[in-house]
C-alpha cells in the first residue's frame, strides 16, 4: 500500500461538560505525532466533541459521517485515531467501518498500534471493539439499576427543565406555593359544573400576571402539558412504568391528577355537531333551500342600517366539493325567533329531570391493592423475590390501579357535572353560555333549510320559506316540516326528541 498522503484525522470524546474541548486536542496531538513517524501527511481533522458513539446512543455523528463519505469520494487516502473505542463503541458499526475499508482501500492506523492488513490483525481489532461496546452496555445497566432504585425510593430524575409548579434548581423537590395554588386553582375550574376547558384556564393564568417556565403567555396546549405530566400528581415513573409515589410535594394529588387526565381525555374525543367556536346559535344549521349548501351568517350595513344576515356564498365549497348558488339571502333575526320558539317548545315539552350520577365506592379496593403494592416492594429489597418475578406482579398491579383509579376519576367527573335544567341554560343568552345553547340546538334540530322570498317583499315572510328538520332517532330520514298553519304546541311536538 502507498504511504498515504492526505489523512483524516478523527477524534472524539462522550462528555465534555465544560466545553473546554481539552480531551479532543490531547487526542489530536497523538494522532499527529503517529503520522510524522509514519511519514503520512495530515489534510483533515474530524473532531466530534461531548459526542457519544455508545449502543445506547441515538445521536448521530455528522463528522463521522463527513470522513467516511471523503473517504469514498478520494478525497482523503488514510483515517488515523487515537483508540479503536474513539471510532466507535459499536461492533456493527466496527464491522462495516472494516468492510468499507476493505473496499475502498483507505490506510488505517490508532496510536495503540492496531494492525488491519493481516486477519489476525483485523480479529484483534474487532475483539477490542466487542470489548468496548461491552463495557458501555455494562455502565449503561449499572447507570439504569441506580435510577430504578431511585425511583423506587421515591425520588423523581431530577433532569430536565423546570416544570411549572416547582422552584428553579430545586430538582423538582420544592414547590413554588403561588404556581402550585394556580395548578389547583385551574383544577377546580376544570371540574367545575360550567364546563371550563384548558382555555378558560389559561385566560385565567394570563390575568394573574403568570407566565410560562420559559416566559411566554400561556396557550392551550401549554395548560395541558402542566396537567398531562406525572410529576403533576407526585407520580414517578420508570421508562412509562409507574412505579410510585414522589417523597416531595406535588401540586396536584395522585387522584387529583387522574381526575385532570378523564377531563383532558374526554375532550380529545371529536366535538359534537353544533359545540364549535361561532359566534351565532344557528350558524352552520342553516341551509340553502335551491342548493343545500350551508349558509353563512354575519354583520351587514345597507343604506346605514346594520343588521345581521344568513346567505348563500356563491365561492364556498360545500361537503359535497361544489360551490353555492348564491340564490337566497335572509335577515337572521326573523329566523332566529322562529327557530327559538321550536327549541323552546321541545324543551318545554321533555320531562324535567335531573340524571343522578352514580356513585362507586372503590376506596377500599384500591386501598387493598396499594398495601399489595407496599408488601411487595418490601419482599423485593429484603431480596426475597428476583427481579423479574417483581417486576413481573408490579407491573400488573399497577395496571389493576390505574383501572380503579380511572373508574373512580369518571365518577367524580359525572358528580361535579350533572346537568342543570336544559330550558334555564337555554333562557341564558349571554354570550360565554353561547356554546352549550348550540349544543342544546344539536339535540333538537337537525337542520333548516331556508328559501328566497325574492325581492322587493316588505310584508313579513310566510313561515314556509323555511323547512325545519328535526333530529329524530326513530326515522332519521323523515323530515317533520313545520308550515304556517302550525301552532306552538305543533313546533313543540316537532322538536321534541325521542326519549
Amino acid at each position: 500500500m502507498n504511504r498515504p498522503r492526505r489523512v483524516g484525522i478523527y477524534v472524539r470524546i462522550s462528555k465534555d461538560r465544560k466545553g473546554q474541548e481539552l480531551g479532543v486536542q490531547r487526542q489530536e496531538k497523538a494522532c499527529r505525532e503517529l503520522c510524522e513517524r509514519m511519514g503520512w501527511g495530515v489534510l483533515k481533522v474530524y473532531p466530534e466533541n461531548d459526542m457519544s458513539a455508545s449502543t445506547t446512543s441515538k445521536r448521530r455523528r455528522p463528522q463521522y459521517t463527513e470522513m467516511l463519505r471523503d473517504a469514498r469520494d478520494g478525497f482523503i487516502d488514510g483515517i488515523v485515531v487515537y483508540s479503536i473505542d474513539r471510532l466507535t463503541r459499536r461492533i456493527s458499526e466496527l464491522t462495516s467501518f472494516l468492510e468499507e475499508q476493505k473496499e475502498q482501500g483507505f490506510a488505517f492506523a490508532t496510536t495503540e498500534g492496531e494492525d488491519t492488513a493481516t486477519a489476525n490483525g483485523r480479529m484483534i481489532l474487532t475483539i477490542k471493539g466487542a470489548v468496548a461496546q461491552q463495557e458501555t452496555e455494562r455502565m449503561s445497566e449499572r447507570i439504569n439499576n441506580s435510577l430504578l432504585q431511585r425511583r423506587e425510593q421515591g425520588k423523581p430524575h431530577a433532569g430536565g427543565i423546570r416544570l411549572f409548579g416547582f422552584k428553579e434548581g430545586s430538582h423538582f423537590q420544592q414547590l413554588d406555593e403561588g404556581e402550585a395554588e394556580l395548578i389547583r386553582e385551574g383544577y377546580r375550574m376544570l371540574l367545575d359544573q360550567r364546563s371550563r376547558t384548558p382555555g378558560d384556564v389559561a385566560r385565567y393564568w394570563n390575568s394573574t400576571g403568570s407566565t410560562t417556565p420559559h416566559g411566554g403567555a400561556w396557550t392551550i396546549q401549554s395548560v395541558k402539558r402542566v396537567y398531562r405530566s406525572e410529576r403533576t400528581g407526585g407520580i414517578i415513573t420508570y421508562k412509562g412504568q409507574d412505579i410510585g409515589d414522589s417523597v416531595y410535594g406535588a401540586p396536584l394529588t395522585r387522584k387529583q391528577w387522574g381526575d385532570a387526565q378523564t377531563l383532558l381525555d374526554g375532550r380529545a374525543t371529536p366535538a359534537a355537531r353544533g359545540s364549535g367556536k361561532r359566534k351565532h346559535v344557528y350558524s352552520g344549521f342553516l341551509r340553502c333551500g335551491c342548493c343545500g349548501s350551508v349558509m353563512r351568517v354575519q354583520w351587514a350595513t345597507v343604506q346605514g342600517r346594520t343588521f345581521r344576515r344568513t346567505l348563500c356564498h356563491s365561492g364556498q365549497r360545500g361537503q359535497d366539493g361544489r360551490l353555492g348558488c348564491g340564490k337566497v339571502s335572509r335577515k337572521y333575526e326573523w329566523i332566529e325567533e322562529r327557530l327559538d320558539e321550536v327549541v323552546k317548545g321541545a324543551l318545554s315539552s321533555r320531562m324535567p329531570h335531573q340524571e343522578e350520577a352514580r356513585t362507586e365506592s372503590l376506596t377500599g379496593e384500591i386501598r387493598l391493592l396499594e398495601s399489595r403494592i407496599r408488601a411487595l416492594r418490601g419482599r423485593w429489597k429484603e431480596g426475597q423475590m428476583e427481579d423479574e418475578d417483581y417486576f413481573d406482579s408490579l407491573t400488573h398491579l399497577r395496571a389493576e390501579l390505574r383501572t380503579l383509579h380511572t373508574r373512580e376519576a369518571r365518577t367524580v367527573v359525572r358528580q361535579s357535572r350533572v346537568e342543570t335544567d336544559a330550558l334555564a341554560v337555554w333562557e341564558d343568552d349571554a354570550p360565554e353560555n353561547l356554546e352549550r345553547r348550540r349544543a342544546i340546538v344539536a339535540s333538537v334540530i337537525d337542520h333548516v333549510e331556508v328559501f328566497s322570498i325574492g325581492r322587493g317583499n316588505r310584508r313579513p315572510p310566510e313561515i314556509t320559506s323555511i323547512k325545519i328538520t328535526p333530529v329524530s332517532k326513530d326515522s332519521p330520514k323523515s323530515s317533520a316540516c313545520l308550515d304556517g298553519e302550525s301552532t306552538v304546541n305543533d313546533s313543540r311536538r316537532a322538536g321534541r326528541r325521542p326519549t
